[in-house]
């Protein structure tokens, strides 16, 4: 003869209809998933941006790098070098909004696609927020190229820098939100996967940027001013978003989405690095 205990299989039934554990994040997967949406963000903003817009004023780039784009500005209208100038930003923040529209129709993708996703619009939101707050004042770059002979410089800057900063805020509160699909309801699984998601990311796509820029060939302080400026420090939001992350919602879903194993991801990252060392960086054409 058994007996039942109805106390026990009730514990079981509410552990099975809400299972407390995660499964791991991948730190291989999210590595791979980063370079290949920072590469993707440096083909946005130096070939899609400055590029395209070189091309519709009838100018012709002689070579595009991880780090800059190569085209003559003698004898062009002021106009035209402000439009180009202008537009490796204005691809970065077009591409985000797209990139976020997108996301409305994505749930029912992998958990690495949408992550891939959210570094995505996420990134693209913040460089061209950290060009314009940091070097709106610099001696060289895009907006020092922009305010060339333009009347009251100064006032000038000083929008841009402005604008800078509500455009990075803009990028950490969207950040902030649309990351809480990945982290949980435990406090201290947030700070731990947001930890891992966000790090891992920042330190995976800003080192490959830099390191690619070490072969280009035009100058060797584009490495600093321009790859390492636009990685390390146009993306260091991210890092304030590891921190804003702690508290979940009242919508946040008690089972995480997590980035496992994906060796199509991991594939795509080695390809990534292909481009990044081998074709982007040196430059294109040679």
């Amino acid at each position: 003869m058994t007996t039942s205990h109805p106390e026990k299989q009730s514990s079981s039934i509410a552990e099975e209809q809400h299972p407390t554990t995660t499964m791991r994040i991948d730190l291989l997967t999210v590595a791979a998933i980063a370079i290949v949406a920072y590469l993707l963000s440096t083909i946005i903003h130096e070939a899609l941006g400055h590029g395209l817009a070189s091309l519709l004023v009838g100018l012709h780039p002689t070579r595009v790098t991880s780090v800059d784009l190569e085209v003559s500005f003698t004898g062009v209208p002021i106009w035209q070098v402000r439009f180009v100038a202008a537009a490796g930003c204005a691809a970065n923040i077009i591409a985000a909004l797209i990139v976020l529209a997108l996301e409305r129709f994505t749930h029912k993708a992998s958990p690495a696609t949408r992550y891939f996703l959210w570094l995505l619009a996420t990134v693209n939101l913040l460089i061209p927020g950290g060009y314009l707050m940091v070097l709106s004042f610099a001696g060289f770059g895009d907006w020092h190229d922009f305010v060339q002979g333009i009347s009251q410089p100064f006032y000038w800057q000083i929008g841009f820098t402005l604008l800078g900063v509500i455009i990075s805020l803009l990028g950490l509160y969207i950040g902030v939100r649309t990351l809480n699909p990945f982290l949980g309801i435990d406090k201290d699984q947030r700070l731990r996967r947001a930890r891992q998601l966000i790090l891992i990311s920042y330190l995976a796509g800003s080192i490959i940027d830099t390191l690619a820029a070490v072969l280009n060939p035009t100058d060797p302080m584009l490495i600093l001013i321009s790859a390492a400026a636009a990685s390390f420090g146009g993306t260091a939001f991210l890092l304030f978003i590891w921190r804003l992350v702690v508290n979940a919602r009242a919508s946040t879903a008690e089972v995480p989405l997590t980035p496992t194993r994906n060796w199509v991801w991991i594939g795509l990252g080695c390809a990534a690095l292909l481009v990044y060392f081998v074709a982007l960086g040196p430059g294109l054409p040679r």
